[in-house]
């Protein structure tokens, strides 16, 4: 059973406000605070299924990044209100594939995907999660079970047809 209620849909929703040290020299949002908003929507989907501070620190075990894809698709500015939507894609016991969108009103301003695991803070390495934190997963991604997959999980990095090295014209 998860720490904190299942959101009806299964989609986690936080929020934040774009501040000024978050602006980089072009006056938007810099690409290293896409990330701050994002990590505020992870620290959100852990407390529901179980992972929040005093767990962590009673138990000494939590999540790391194994890899991450952020996708941009729109600017933030100063001031701004921001809405991060956080879901599980996959779970595995010991892993979780979390799906990330950042929206300001309905505009998508940019997407994360994060393969996470399971890691034991004492011993620092992976372990499976505990009974309880794998049942808050499974209720979350059960929450979320007719929800449509998102057309940006899986995307790959790449330039488009032509070989490295070559010009395009």
């Amino acid at each position: 059973m998860s720490a904190l209620p299942i959101p009806a849909r299964g989609i986690v929703i936080s929020h934040c406000e774009v501040l000024p040290a978050w602006l980089d020299y072009n006056q938007h949002m810099n690409v290293a605070y896409y990330l701050v908003a994002f990590e505020l929507g992870i620290d959100d989907y852990k407390a529901i299924v179980g992972l929040d501070l005093a767990y962590i620190e009673r138990e000494l075990r939590s999540t790391v990044a194994l890899e991450s894809h952020i996708t941009f698709q729109n600017e933030a500015s100063l001031g701004e209100k921001l809405r991060v939507e956080t879901r599980i894609i996959d779970f595995d016991g010991k892993r979780a594939h979390i799906y990330q969108e950042l929206f300001r009103g309905e505009t998508l301003l940019a997407t994360q995907e994060t393969l996470s695991i399971s890691f034991d803070l004492k011993a620092r390495r992976s372990a499976p999660f505990e009974a309880h934190i794998a049942t808050g997963y499974r209720e979350l991604m059960a929450a979320q079970a007719n929800l449509e997959r998102p057309k940006w999980v899986g995307r790959s990095i790449g330039i488009g047809k032509g070989k490295p090295g070559q010009s395009v014209s």
